[in-house]
């Protein structure tokens, strides 16, 4: 039976915004920030509530609303019936807290999805670089961090179930907030012996570039871990995002600080090499110095250590991008809930 006005502003008036039924059926095959609904179940309740069955319903939600509800109790609409919800009674405001509280709960795993899915080159970074290490002081360091990296890259890959479950989602939390003390206990021991490496009189490439290696794979799996306990615990409002932004950039300027001092230092040692390689080359050409030749070739292989390390190392976290990507975490969470479909599962 479809519902009269009064009974559709009630729903609107609880989740914040109206649902439509589109006036057409079109839709454009390429739409990235669309979060579709498929579910039978809310479809056919979203048909028997407006007395028909279109192809797809289609609304928005504000954040702060969601937000307000996430816990799909709607505890704060049911202590209000008394106040701004008093004039709707018995089955009007029954039948709009159920299909609001379903909407709800069928929005919050799609969109804690798609925000995850905004770091998931973090989350899924390979192991390549550190599989390189064999430092047997850093052995147990390496150990850990590839076993969070594994914890965390399952965790987002199930993101849409433990949001479902309020009980999994307290068990994950917990399990997500021990992994990042490991991994900020890991950054700051790496980052310090990075810093010892690169203030060093004697300044190793090979121990320079572990360090830094460790250094930004800890700080990856940091960022991804604080992004997901964001998440899994829906504290994505504008303050919260905005600490998390916060915590994300002091790190991220730590890194960049190093890492130009880095590149100074390395860009100096390239200098003083090429000159060494050019006196060199002056003296062999007029003595023919088998040991001379054999400094040279010393000389290039540094050389090109450097440049590897430059090239590869330094450069396989990107920070510019780290700093746009958390500028597009805390705007997405107001685009992907601007328009929402739901629709019936394809047979």
């Amino acid at each position: 039976m479809q519902k009269e006005p009064k009974e559709r502003s009630l729903l609107a008036e609880i989740i914040g915004s109206e649902i439509v039924i589109p006036r057409s059926n079109f839709r454009r095959e390429a739409q990235p920030d669309i979060l579709k609904i498929v579910s039978n179940d809310l479809h056919d309740e979203l048909a028997n509530f407006f007395g028909s069955s279109p192809p797809f319903f289609q609304t928005s939600l504000p954040l702060d609303h969601l937000l307000k509800y996430k816990d799909g109790r709607f505890s704060s609409i049911e202590k209000s019936i008394k106040g701004g919800f008093g004039r709707h009674q018995g089955f009007d405001l029954i039948d709009s807290l159920s299909l609001a509280g379903n909407l709800m709960a069928r929005v919050v795993p799609q969109l804690n999805r798609r925000l995850i899915s905004i770091y998931s080159d973090l989350i899924n970074q390979n192991n390549d670089l550190l599989n390189q290490l064999h430092h047997s002081r850093i052995l147990p360091e390496i150990s850990k961090l590839k076993s969070i990296q594994e914890f965390i890259h399952e965790t987002a890959s199930e993101i849409e179930e433990i949001s479902k479950s309020p009980p999994l989602s307290i068990a994950t939390l917990t399990n997500l907030q021990q992994r990042r003390i490991d991994l900020k206990e890991i950054f700051h021991t790496s980052f310090s012996r990075l810093k010892c490496s690169v203030d060093s009189i004697y300044f190793a490439e090979s121990e320079v570039a572990n360090n830094y290696i460790m250094t930004t794979h800890a700080l990856s799996g940091y960022v991804a871990s604080l992004v997901l306990e964001c998440v899994i615990s829906g504290n994505v409002g504008d303050e919260s995002v905005a600490n998390l932004k916060k915590k994300i950039e002091a790190f991220l300027n730590d890194l960049n600080s190093i890492t130009r001092t880095l590149f100074d230092i390395l860009n100096k040692k390239q200098n003083a090499i090429q000159n060494e390689i050019i006196s060199s080359n002056t003296l062999y050409r007029w003595s023919f110095d088998h040991l001379t030749n054999s400094r040279i070739n010393a000389l290039q292989n540094d050389n090109q250590s450097i440049e590897q390390i430059k090239h590869t190392t330094l450069r396989h976290f990107d920070i510019e991008v780290e700093m746009q990507r958390i500028d597009e975490f805390i705007t997405s969470r107001h685009i992907f809930l601007k328009r929402i479909e739901i629709e019936r599962q394809e047979n």
